[in-house]
């Protein structure tokens, strides 16, 4: 996770999150997520959003390629697509990052875009009920 981001997300000072002792904490389902993205070099392109747990913010994951699919695609009702084209596009992103709240240490903990890919790809599978 590059330094700017943590900076980033530390700096805007509206992330004080403290998630209370009895929040879930299997596969992550009650952590508290900040996902960082930039789509291109350009520092215009810098996002952050929030989420409660760790599966809504890789459901978010997805959604951001969703978004630009339908922008892409403006005139079809219905897009398709498998987990391959969401890997690449991912892959596509300048960067790609997240901050997971970790109760042990009280703290975020940042993880890069290669371990938000492997935890999309294992949560896709876990909804298809392959796991």
């Amino acid at each position: 996770v590059r330094s700017w981001w943590l900076s980033f997300a530390l700096a805007t000072g509206t992330h004080s999150y403290m998630p209370g002792r009895n929040q879930q904490s299997a596969q992550g389902a009650g952590r508290h997520t900040i996902v960082l993205t930039q789509a291109t070099r350009q520092k215009s392109t810098r996002s952050y959003s929030d989420f409660e747990t760790l599966n809504d913010a890789l459901d978010g994951v997805c959604q951001i390629y969703e978004s630009r699919l339908k922008q892409e695609n403006p005139d079809h009702r219905q897009i398709t697509y498998d987990i391959t084209d969401l890997l690449t596009f991912l892959d596509s992103l300048t960067d790609l990052s997240c901050l997971v709240f970790s109760e042990d240490i009280r703290a975020y903990r940042p993880f890069g875009k290669e371990w938000i890919k492997q935890r999309v790809y294992q949560h896709l599978r876990n909804q298809a009920g392959g796991q």
